[in-house]
């Protein structure tokens, strides 16, 4: 995380939390939903698919998401810190 934590407060910290936190289930819930349908597209049609710039685009940000849980679990022990 690029502020001092001394420029957080709990608010702050708590509502970014919970801001990632939706987005991290949403992309979640989301590639289970891709992951199924492109299972149900067959192997011709998923070649198409993983050699396309909008899935090469998706997996480039789901490994960007993977990267960023350090930093999630660095805002959650920042939160926990400020409510003790």
């Amino acid at each position: 995380m690029s502020e001092p934590e001394s420029n957080w407060n709990l608010e702050t910290a708590e509502a970014a939390y919970v801001v990632i936190s939706r987005y991290v289930e949403h992309t979640q819930a989301s590639g289970f939903i891709i992951a199924m349908l492109a299972g149900a597209l067959g192997e011709e049609r998923l070649e198409f698919l993983v050699q396309s710039e909008h899935w090469q685009k998706y997996m480039a940000s789901r490994r960007e998401l993977e990267a960023s849980k350090e930093d999630i679990q660095k805002l959650a022990e920042l939160i926990e810190r400020q409510r003790q």
